[in-house]
């Protein structure tokens, strides 16, 4: 007979991962827990993809009011308190808070405590507030946290991140943004729109380093555009606090005075105080290391999500999480694949991508086909024409990877991610029939680009002849 508190399986964090771990394993008719040291929801909830989702709808307004112009209405500038949008934010959040709520999960047949975990043993932890638990399997869930760059001055002039930006209700005249990846962008853009000077300063040559240089460069001309000031290849090597504000000072000798500093450089696992090496599970570059199938050097526990390093997306977690499920209760096992995860920048426009670069898929002896936005129709019909749509294929026409660029990219996206998971050609892309007038529409006609190719080769000068015969 089992102990009360000795479970099946036992996620270490609510988080997407340990969520989708421990329900799972209910729905699979174990017996599930939880012991997360906060709130569940993870980062994804409170400090990350709604929070930011929401505050970037507020801004995108903004911006339109102050656009009207540029479809035959009066523009006018929005008048607005910081307040009431990161009000609104929380509003939002707490209607999709409902989703992670404990007693939901309870109901499911899931335990759920609160109480910060370290383990014991690799079958045992001791949750602060609750006592000892055990249990057969454990999923490591415990998500990431922002990582601030050592500048001399940074701590003691105070900053703001991912975390503590969605707590305040002021926004600063003056902001520096450390940081050109997706949460520098997104952040910057939305204090921008909101009425802020914001100026993004990034140690690389380029924005966005793991894009598409191309489609970076663009972006960043319709940020600059936009009255951000973007500073490419520049160090902040000291901060301090004068009577002007804030001061920073790079290594190219410029000198920034701003009223905040908000931090984009990284994140980093959560291990703190999990006491990993007491259960036998080995770390390695900051990570917990694991296999393919997610498990971790102790047989009975596996890890998923942003703790094992990686790509730190929500749908991925899900995805290695539902891995670990199939490889902790059923026979066999599986393996996650990461060669058709998209991802999506939510600046403005998007940018969404799949798969190999266009200089990997080039590489590999793949060719790239392009169609411009601002040729489609229903791109110009509702002004948001700015964008491009990149597709790598084989000689054979099967998918190598893409990105797209413009408004709504990470919903254009899909039907790409969709033919190159399940082995489509760009034939069958070109074959597809799809709504007029769409945006969708501009990833048939970049398709359609290598059906024209292939008829300006041999094959095509070959068909065109017997058309000619037959005719």
């Amino acid at each position: 007979m089992k102990h009360h508190d000795e479970y099946d399986l036992l996620a270490v964090g609510g988080g997407t991962a340990g969520l989708v771990s421990a329900a799972g394993g209910a729905y699979l008719g174990v017996r599930s827990a939880i012991a997360e040291k906060a709130a569940l929801g993870g980062d994804c909830l409170w400090t990350g993809c709604v929070p930011s989702k929401a505050v970037i709808a507020s801004a995108r307004v903004a911006h339109a009011m102050r656009d009207a112009e540029r479809y035959g209405l009066t523009s006018a500038a929005p008048k607005h308190a910081f307040a009431d949008v990161m009000a609104r934010m929380r509003s939002a959040r707490g209607i999709v808070e409902h989703h992670d709520d404990p007693q939901r999960f309870r109901d499911m047949g899931v335990d759920v405590h609160f109480g910060a975990a370290r383990f014991l043993s690799n079958r045992e932890v001791e949750v602060e507030g609750v006592g000892r638990l055990r249990a057969k399997r454990f999923v490591i869930a415990t998500g990431a946290i922002p990582v601030a760059p050592p500048i001399p001055g940074l701590e003691d002039a105070g900053y703001l991140d991912h975390h503590s930006l969605f707590e305040t209700d002021h926004l600063p005249d003056r902001v520096a943004v450390l940081g050109a990846g997706p949460i520098g962008l997104e952040m910057a853009q939305v204090m921008s729109r909101l009425g802020a000077r914001v100026t993004v300063i990034e140690m690389a040559d380029r924005i966005l380093p793991k894009e598409d240089p191309d489609v970076a460069d663009r972006l960043r001309a319709m940020l600059e555009d936009e009255g951000l000031t973007i500073r490419l290849g520049e160090r902040v090597e000291t901060v301090e606090i004068t009577h002007e504000g804030k001061v920073l000072t790079t290594t190219s000798g410029n000198r920034l005075v701003t009223d905040e500093i908000f931090v984009a450089t990284g994140r980093r696992p959560f291990l703190e105080g999990l006491d990993l090496d007491r259960a036998g599970v080995r770390v390695a570059d900051g990570s917990v290391s694991v296999d393919a199938g997610m498990r971790t050097s102790a047989r009975n526990i596996w890890a998923a999500g942003d703790v094992t390093g990686g790509l730190q997306f929500t749908h991925v977690a899900d995805q290695q999480a539902k891995a670990v499920l199939r490889n902790a209760l059923l026979p066999g096992s599986t393996k996650v694949r990461y060669d058709n995860v998209p991802w999506v920048t939510y600046t403005d426009p998007e940018i969404a991508h799949v798969g190999l670069s266009e200089r990997d898929a080039a590489a590999r002896g793949g060719t790239t086909f392009t169609y411009e936005l601002d040729d489609l129709d229903r791109a110009i019909v509702d002004g948001v024409g700015r964008g491009v749509v990149k597709i790598s294929a084989d000689t054979r026409g099967r998918i190598l990877g893409a990105t797209i660029l413009g408004a709504h990219a990470g919903e254009l996206i899909m039907p790409i991610v969709l033919a190159k998971t399940n082995g489509l050609k760009l034939t069958q892309v070109t074959n597809t029939i799809f709504p007029y007038p769409t945006l969708v529409e501009g990833v048939k006609r970049a398709a359609n680009e290598y059906q024209r190719r292939r008829l300006e080769g041999t094959g095509g000068r070959v068909l065109k002849k017997v058309i000619s015969w037959l005719t």
